[in-house]
């Protein structure tokens, strides 16, 4: 019975730290979206939530990783994926020109 009140131990100090580091970025980044989405919709579009240096940090590292490495793969070179590619890579580079979110 002691190895398994053992790994039920080890299981819940795993949990606790996890929770600790609170939500995962990718997380992080989608709520917001979606609160400034909210916004939009109730003609709050000019009160956006800040822009921080995590997103931007986030923003520069899909332009110099993410986006590349979709273009790379075959499924993305297609007409209509290329052309999102394309889109996306403009949204982000007047994001970071702004310095802000867009709505």
């Amino acid at each position: 019975m002691g190895s398994l009140e053992n790994r039920l131990e080890r299981l819940e100090a795993r949990t606790e730290r996890a929770s600790r580091g609170g939500t995962p970025r990718y997380l992080d980044r989608y709520f917001k979206a979606l609160e400034n989405l909210r916004r939009k919709e109730a003609g709050l579009a000019k009160l956006p939530l800040p822009y921080t240096k995590e997103d931007r940090s986030d923003d520069e590292d899909t332009l110099r990783v993410t986006i590349p490495t979709y273009r790379a793969l075959p499924g993305w070179q297609t007409g209509e994926a290329a052309a999102f590619l394309d889109s996306w890579e403009r949204d982000l580079e007047a994001k970071l020109y702004r310095g802000e979110m867009p709505m």
